[in-house]
């Protein structure tokens, strides 16, 4: 999957940020509708500053990689993923994309970083739950909601989908 520049709108950086640590394209996370919700949260839970250093260094670690998808992958490891300040931001918005619940920070960020009455475990809406990727990702539909049809139980499944 190649990554195309991250442009300088806060909403395309956000996106090619999310792509990168969720493996889904930037027109699937838009599919979902959830891109401004979820760029809005983040920076309500752990403030501006923090949020904006933290896009900072997604783009700079991006420049780093860029036209490069190895590199790159590896850049995110060590710049984001491996940074005590960085990391649970990533590891969180990944699971948000995923799971449609922001996970409350670990008690150690908050100690360093400051605690926010937002941040607390929860599933942020019911449309975030029924567009999480973890149901496309598994090639099937959240429980309760999506229903795929009458009779589509007929039909075999997608290649590739778990069985």
């Amino acid at each position: 999957m190649a990554q195309r520049h991250p442009e300088r709108a806060p909403l395309e950086q956000f996106v090619s940020l999310s792509a990168t640590l969720t493996g889904f394209d930037a027109s699937e996370l838009w599919a979902t509708g959830m891109v401004e919700t979820y760029r809005a949260l983040l920076p309500t839970i752990v403030g501006d500053r923090i949020f904006g250093r933290f896009m900072t260094q997604w783009y700079n670690t991006w420049l780093r990689g860029e036209g490069d998808e190895r590199l790159l992958h590896e850049l995110v490891k060590e710049q984001i993923f491996d940074d005590a300040e960085y990391g649970p931001l990533a590891v969180n918005l990944a699971a948000l994309w995923y799971t449609g619940q922001w996970n409350q920070l670990p008690a150690d960020w908050c100690d360093a970083h400051g605690a926010s009455a937002a941040d607390q475990t929860r599933i942020i809406s019911s449309a975030s739950y029924t567009e999480g990727l973890v149901w496309k990702a598994m090639h099937t539909h959240p429980p309760a909601a999506k229903q795929p049809g009458f009779g589509s139980w007929a039909l075999k499944p997608e290649r590739g989908a778990a069985r």
